[in-house]
């Protein structure tokens, strides 16, 4: 009984990181993932005019371009209250955690375990070739040996930060799906409107 009085206190959330209204969260929430899936289109272009990528890379980008169609449906099921598309819109949203998640998970592992931090310069298209060849600056010579210690310095001081952001970015993610649910159920529930933050917010 205690258990089930302590979870209705935290769950369903009530607002936006306890300053803003649940809707305006899910709005900004929305709004950048949409921002998220238009930079995914503009890595699709980037493919498509030769700057280069894997497979799983343009299965990304393809992806994202698909999914700014379920976003757009979501702002709108979120501008109007409707309570059974907020929560569809909650369920695809969580769904596009668990996909990311397996992309990123694949791009770490290559990157952590598959990819030589040696220093070599690796161009994977004529268009990086060029702007290596064509660098104005000075280039620091170093042998090969100098060089990878170099690098394994660098990569020492950076792997754990990146690992930070990366889970960082993961546990936000989860928060903003929670939100979502989160005014979802509220809808569904008539109580969102009783909500604290959510009285004064116009209809």
């Amino acid at each position: 009984m205690k258990l089930t009085v302590r979870l209705e206190r935290v769950w369903p959330l009530s607002s936006f990181l306890a300053f803003l209204d649940l809707k305006t969260g899910a709005t900004i929430v929305t709004l950048f993932a949409v921002l998220n899936k238009v930079a995914g289109v503009y890595g699709l272009l980037a493919v498509l005019t030769g700057a280069g990528g894997s497979l799983a890379q343009l299965s990304l980008y393809i992806y994202s371009a698909a999914a700014l169609a379920a976003l757009i449906w979501g702002l709108r099921a979120i501008s109007d209250e409707d309570p059974k598309r907020a929560l569809y819109f909650a369920h695809l949203f969580f769904a596009d955690h668990i996909l990311n998640t397996v992309w990123t998970v694949y791009f770490a592992v290559r990157w952590w375990v598959y990819t030589p931090h040696d220093g070599r310069r690796v161009a994977n298209s004529p268009a990086q070739d060029q702007i290596v060849a064509g660098y104005i600056g000075e280039h620091i010579q170093l042998s090969d040996l100098e060089r990878a210690a170099a690098a394994a310095r660098v990569w020492e001081q950076e792997k754990n930060l990146a690992l930070t952001i990366l889970i960082a970015g993961w546990l936000v993610k989860f928060y903003f799906a929670a939100l979502l649910y989160s005014y979802a159920t509220h809808l569904r529930r008539g109580t969102y409107r009783s909500l604290p933050l959510s009285r004064s917010f116009p209809l």
